[in-house]
């Protein structure tokens, strides 16, 4: 990884010159974070570290300590060791295969920071704007600057893609055991301490809160209440699940029917079919948009095919009824964070472009380029609140009313790879770790 990682870092180093440049700025100071206090508490929040700090220094549990950089000189790390005995402090990671690409300086109180801290023509990059003021800054997460570095962080390094690739191998491990133990008729909670357990993550630092659906649960798209008691009738379970590998997510969907012969099983393989059939399709130059159109038209096809809508595939596409089963967006970037940045940005100025009014959920506007890693994750889903609001139309006729019923049980469907752009097509990094993860085991 240290070469990966030398490469990275001096395109980080050209991007932040960049951005320098064209603010006409002589440097960078940014602040990792710390945790905050619940209203009217002691207790904490988890510490989540800011996505810039990690895009420079891959340690995601340097709370409260600094880098500073020019895009010239080495960068420099303020990292912040406290002597305490009340908790665990990070030790300084000194030896680690990224050490020597910094210049150190330990801080042992967080007051000691002053004595280095020099804003004038310096941006503060950070959450913590009252602290920013306190030190004499100015510029304050400036969008000249944070426009160059999200538009830089939406296409990886070969570092970043090794370390997205890790955090599915793991994923992968927890998304096995979730299976086994659903199969095995447990919880939605028992099934989410056998993914932990796999993955050795806790609920504290995996990237996303699991979703661990059962049944009619699969409905709902951010499902996250963990039902304790175990399913009388298991009939579907959607799992969706990542992993965190330097601070780096993967971001894995899986979904079962507990009867692998029933036609909900089926729908559930032509879903599948159909993820990779995208994926194989992704090509440099062409906008995320057509991909998530052309989805669109095959759940229309499905729509039709399984006889839950009495029309043309075409027809249903043209009515919009598709939207009602597949609401949300085919996927989005991925990287420190899941929903990663510059989805919707079309270059270093910070150019919007929103989605079309027909497709509100879509988190990627862009043009897929090189280098670029995202989610494709179509998905079926029967949900009564979308559903009601077709029971009155005048296409309401050519429902199949009796047989959606019947599919309800099953809540919904949804299958999640994670991909990178590479300049003849898309690497599935998902499969990518199955496949390994499978001769390993076999």
């Amino acid at each position: 990884m240290q070469s990966l990682f030398t490469q990275h870092l001096a395109q980080v180093q050209k991007t932040v010159q960049q951005a320098l440049e064209l603010s006409r700025l002589d440097g960078l100071w940014i602040y990792a974070g710390e945790t905050k206090p619940y209203f009217l508490d002691d207790q904490h929040s988890p510490f989540k570290i800011n996505p810039l700090f990690n895009y420079v220094f891959p340690d995601p549990t340097a709370q409260r300590s600094w880098l500073y950089l020019d895009g010239k000189n080495r960068p420099k790390v303020y990292f912040y060791a406290p002597t305490d005995y009340w908790h665990i402090t990070p030790n300084p990671p000194i030896d680690a295969f990224f050490a020597e690409a910094f210049e150190w300086q330990i801080l042992t109180d967080c007051e000691q920071i002053t004595q280095y801290i020099q804003p004038a023509h310096c941006a503060f990059l950070g959450d913590n704007e009252l602290l920013a003021n306190s030190l004499g800054f100015e510029l304050i997460n400036p969008k000249k600057v944070l426009n160059v570095l999200h538009f830089a962080r939406s296409c990886k390094t070969e570092f970043e893609i090794a370390c997205i690739y890790q955090a599915n191998l793991i994923a992968i491990k927890g998304h096995l055991a979730g299976k086994l133990a659903f199969f095995e008729g447990k919880s939605e909670f028992e099934i989410n301490l056998a993914y932990l357990n796999a993955t050795l993550q806790s609920d504290n630092n995996v990237p996303y809160s699991n979703i661990v659906a059962i049944n009619q649960h699969s409905a709902v798209l951010h499902y996250t209440d963990l039902v304790t008691q175990q399913p009388k009738q298991p009939q579907s379970f959607l799992l969706d699940a990542g992993a965190s590998y330097l601070g780096y997510a993967s971001d894995i969907t899986r979904s079962y029917a507990f009867d692998e012969r029933c036609e909900f099983a089926e729908l559930i393989t032509r879903m599948d079919c159909y993820k990779l059939e995208i994926i194989d399709n992704l090509q440099v130059g062409f906008n995320y948009l057509s991909y998530h159109t052309q989805m669109h038209r095959w759940v229309s096809q499905l729509l039709s095919e399984f006889d839950l809508v009495k029309l043309p595939s075409e027809q249903i596409f043209e009515e919009g009824i598709s939207r009602c089963f597949f609401p949300h967006g085919l996927g989005h970037n991925l990287g420190l964070q899941v929903h990663d940045v510059a989805g919707f940005q079309q270059n270093i100025r910070g150019t919007h472009k929103a989605p079309p009014e027909v497709y509100p959920s879509l988190r990627c506007t862009r043009d897929l380029v090189e280098g670029m890693v995202l989610t494709i994750e179509p998905g079926f889903y029967f949900i009564e609140m979308l559903l009601n609001s077709w029971r009155n139309s005048p296409l309401a006729r050519f429902f199949n009313w009796k047989k959606i019923e019947e599919f309800k049980q099953f809540g919904g469907i949804r299958t999640e790879d994670n991909v990178v752009i590479r300049a003849q097509g898309a690497e599935n990094l998902t499969a990518k770790a199955e496949s390994f993860l499978a001769t390993v085991q076999s």
